[in-house]
């Protein structure tokens, strides 16, 4: 007998947390000045706000935080240039 697919779409609450992240990473990204500086302050820095929204996400802060990082240090190293 095969198992039947689990779909987990959160919690409606949950749906608008995670709504939350996903605005702060998209101002982190592609947001002006203030705007980007701000939602990466509350991503890597924040230790009140942030913790609580991943939570109420169903999410692990230190996960979030951890994939965020490596992220971070993907986009900063810029493309790999391969030179023959």
């Amino acid at each position: 007998m095969k198992a039947p697919a689990i779909q987990h779409h959160g919690s409606g609450k949950q749906r608008l947390w995670w709504a939350v992240i996903e605005g702060a990473i998209a101002d982190w990204t592609r947001g002006p000045g203030r705007q980007k500086r701000e939602a990466e302050r509350f991503l890597f820095q924040d230790e009140d706000d942030f913790p609580f929204v991943c939570r109420s996400a169903g999410l692990n802060p230190q996960s979030v935080r951890e994939t965020l990082w490596a992220i971070r240090a993907h986009t900063a190293a810029g493309p790999s240039r391969n030179v023959a």
